[in-house]
């Protein structure tokens, strides 16, 4: 995931004819975040993402394009399991 992420990063910087170093210094980051980031070795926090969207003139959808689906069933199992747990009472009153 982060890797493509990167990869989209990467894309746009090079479509802007920007550099790493111009990047950062517009992201508020160093250099070799940005760097990391286009590596996928680094899970940005979402405000260095929103500002990179920023500077790139690009929406978070078009960095975001491509990312897997999530697994439905297992994303069921967890909502189920967690509504049980919502009607369940926590203390008994007695």
């Amino acid at each position: 995931m982060l890797r493509l992420i990167g990869e989209h990063v990467k894309t746009a910087r090079h479509e802007a004819n920007m550099t790493q170093e111009c990047l950062a210094e517009l992201v508020g980051v160093h250099w070799q975040t940005i760097s990391y980031i286009e590596n996928g070795k680094f899970p940005c926090p979402i405000t260095t993402f929103a500002r990179i969207t920023q500077a790139l003139e690009i929406s978070a959808n078009q960095l975001l394009a491509g990312l897997p689906e999530p697994d439905q069933k297992h994303t069921e199992k967890i909502k189920k399991a967690l509504a049980r747990k919502r009607k369940s009472p926590l203390f008994k009153s007695g």
